[in-house]
């Protein structure tokens, strides 16, 4: 999107959705735990190799707003130990319980009282730190950082490489925009409104992954989305998502050869990584 059309989102974004209960539903957090794309492993290995030019050893890593635990999980490879913290109970609910060095807790990203000061080598948050208190978070990562720990955001936009696919794309944005939070438009800016704490830190917008998808997984996708959720309740009488799913499936169907029901999305993954000061 470019910047006029974010700025224009931005204008009619919400400002007065309650965060915290963005994703209390037992649904919504099923659907974000089966549809939500999966972080490339690059990315993982990316702020893991960051991370060790500092911290060789790999020990704790701390990732708030964590859901469903789908980018918790990808550090588990690289760090002894990895803490997925969430202030919904039911996204932690969702979440592996039988990952060995992985535990789940519900918290705020600002108050992690049970987080020893000095502790974490990677104090991380991937597509969610838009929805969190930015100064308190970014005090609470420094108070539990060790000095020369990583403080990592991360996140992902997506687009259809069809020029009718992202039509319907665009539509659909504009259809729930004023049920998304103001906060939703720092994402689609890829966080590049963030400045991050450290002077020592660097952006990567380089990643990239190619998948196919069925319009069944778009539109899961879409009812893992808050705004999605509100809309829906707010037009009780309107199947949204099947309408939604048999736009999709004729618009494929219309752009694509007989027989395949696929359609190939980018996810565009951007990431901000800084280190706390060693002294």
């Amino acid at each position: 999107m470019s910047a006029t059309d974010i700025d224009m989102a931005r204008s009619l974004m919400s400002d007065s959705v309650d965060k915290t209960k963005m994703y209390v539903s037992l649904d919504q957090s099923k659907a974000y735990s089966e549809f939500r794309p999966r972080y490339s492993e690059e990315l993982f290995k990316t702020i893991a190799d960051y991370c060790r030019e500092t911290m060789p050893d790999l020990g704790l890593a701390v990732d708030v707003g964590c859901g469903p635990g789908m980018s918790t999980l990808g550090f588990c490879k690289y760090f002894k130990k990895v803490i997925g913290i969430d202030v919904s109970e039911t996204q932690i609910a969702c979440a592996p319980k039988d990952v060995a060095n992985c535990e789940f807790k519900v918290g705020y990203s600002h108050q992690l009282p049970f987080i020893k000061s000095k502790s974490v080598d990677l104090f991380c948050s991937g597509e969610s730190f838009n929805l969190m208190p930015h100064k308190e978070t970014f005090d609470e990562a420094d108070r539990v950082l060790k000095p020369g720990g990583t403080l990592a955001l991360f996140g992902y936009t997506f687009k259809a490489t069809k020029p009718e696919i992202q039509t319907f794309f665009d539509q659909l944005l504009a259809k729930f925009v004023t049920y998304y939070p103001k906060e939703t438009a720092l994402i689609l800016n890829k966080l590049r409104d963030i400045t991050l704490p450290y002077s020592d830190y660097v952006r990567r917008e380089d990643l990239k992954s190619v998948k196919r998808i069925t319009p069944e997984d778009y539109i899961g996708f879409v009812k893992s989305l808050w705004a999605f959720v509100a809309y829906s309740k707010d037009h009780p009488e309107v199947d949204v998502a099947g309408e939604m799913q048999k736009e999709l499936e004729d618009l494929v169907a219309g752009v694509n050869e007989a027989g395949d029901r696929t359609f190939e999305v980018v996810w565009e993954l951007f990431i901000l990584m800084g280190r706390k000061p060693k002294n």
